[in-house]
């Protein structure tokens, strides 16, 4: 199952459970992450999702191996347009969504993170958003999820240098809300989660529309923008020589 959940009280975790491919996800994977968040989003008495990973990471982004199909044409465009769909799932969720972030976070699994209402890490993970690497642009919300939450600057870093950011800094820049030790994550991403144990749904649904109100329409229109983009690099010669060197663990060779 490439999605696992589990409810205890108020508390439902959602985990990404393709170890094996640190959590890279193919497009089955994002409509059934979307879906599933939808899902125990609304299920009654549950106040609070963790989201978090199996195994070593928390997501490396979209599947680009030759079985994940994340290449271009058609599904690479359906892959960008799942992924949009995961964040609109925890954004335009009712009830407040956490990231628990156990390791390496790297592409849309960022903005998975980043869309999240708290993001708490564990003090061995690190970020990185290097679609310009492999001829892409960020997706996923990206582009504004990074600059409304660390400033135009270091959105910059992560974005155009492919700067990797590890969890100390992390948390200085505001990209997380709390780093603690890797062996106690999952235990105190719950205890902020059960903290909404005793809150009125309604209050935590109108609370986090209120706070995300005033970004909605910027975050759908970078999105859409993001799409766009996206759509003519997939198909252009820059995403075919990046994903190969990807694929052949060799430095791509782009025009000058």
């Amino acid at each position: 199952m490439t999605v696992r959940i589990a409810v205890d009280g108020p508390v439902a975790t959602v985990t990404l459970n393709r170890p094996d491919r640190l959590n890279a996800l193919d497009l089955g994977g994002m409509r059934l992450l979307a879906s599933r968040l939808r899902e125990v989003a609304g299920t009654p008495g549950v106040r609070c999702v963790v989201l978090t990973g199996e195994g070593r990471a928390f997501c490396a982004g979209a599947d680009v191996s030759p079985a994940g199909a994340a290449g271009g044409g058609e599904d690479g465009r359906a892959i960008v347009a799942a992924a949009n769909d995961v964040v609109l799932a925890v954004v335009r969720a009712d009830i407040p969504v956490i990231a628990a972030v156990n390791g390496p976070t790297v592409g849309v699994g960022v903005s998975f993170a980043v869309a999240c209402d708290a993001v708490v890490a564990a003090d061995t993970s690190w970020f990185q958003v290097p679609f310009v690497r492999i001829g892409l642009t960020p997706d996923g919300g990206a582009t504004h999820l990074l600059p409304a939450a660390i400033g135009r600057v270091r959105a910059a870093r992560m974005a155009l240098f492919a700067e990797r950011v590890p969890a100390a800094a992390a948390l200085e820049w505001g990209l997380v809300s709390d780093v603690v030790p890797a062996g106690e994550l999952l235990e105190i991403a719950h205890a902020l989660a059960a903290g909404t144990a005793g809150a009125s749904r309604e209050a935590l649904r109108r609370t986090k529309l209120a706070l995300r109100r005033a970004d909605a329409e910027a975050l759908e229109s970078a999105m859409q923008h993001e799409l766009d983009d996206q759509g003519e690099l997939l198909d252009g010669p820059d995403y075919a020589e990046g994903l190969a060197a990807l694929r052949e663990r060799r430095a791509p060779v782009y025009p000058a």
